[in-house]
């Protein structure tokens, strides 16, 4: 009974953190949205960063079954890679304000830093088994695993971060998202390319 309450707050304050952003939503909103007194939220969620930390990690797990799926099904590395590159977009687009806001956090807070070390580390672990794969199949040559995923994922959200940049102070609208997602695949490309047998 517990987890389905707790699944259910989540879902709630998903659905207004998609809708309005993180910063324009108030737990007394969620709380609302679920006809709860505050307390009993704050029994489960003793504050709003306990929140966004439970719903980022529910969309880790939901994007885990597609790239898993992913892994299972596509056989070559550049090909995978390009899937990693279509999911991200996929789940920017479903949750656009969420991921806009969480971008926009005050990253220099310790418990902000600690929850994207453990996401850019989730996200290495994706491309090292892709990494890995590649190496098995006899297609990449055999290299530092690890260390090459750190930088390849590092080189990815560069991208992302430096073409964000060209529209400073703007709502990423489809067609930015769109360029950012080409150029990311363009530098996949030649990212594999030097590291193919």
């Amino acid at each position: 009974m517990v987890d389905d309450k707790k699944d259910l707050i989540i879902g709630a304050a998903l659905k207004r953190f998609s809708r309005f952003g993180i910063a324009k939503t108030t737990m007394s909103e969620v709380a609302d949205d679920l006809k709860l007194s505050k307390a009993n939220l704050y029994y489960y969620f003793p504050d709003k960063f306990s929140l966004i930390e439970a719903i980022v990690y529910q969309i880790i797990e939901e994007s885990d079954v597609t790239i898993n799926h992913a892994l299972e099904t596509i056989t070559d590395t550049l090909g995978l890679l390009i899937r990693m590159l279509d999911i991200k977009k996929e789940y920017f687009e479903k949750y656009y304000m969420l991921i806009l806001n969480l971008q926009e956090m005050n990253i220099s807070d310790e418990k902000w830093v600690q929850l994207s070390e453990k996401m850019f580390q989730r996200e290495v672990g994706t491309i090292s088994k892709i990494f890995k794969k590649g190496i098995d199949n006899g297609e990449l040559v055999t290299f530092d695993v690890t260390s090459t995923s750190e930088l390849y994922v590092a080189m990815v959200r560069g991208l992302a971060m430096f073409c964000d940049r060209a529209t400073p102070h703007a709502l990423l609208d489809r067609d930015e998202v769109n360029r950012i997602l080409e150029k990311q695949k363009q530098a996949a490309a030649i990212f594999i390319n030097g590291i193919k047998k």
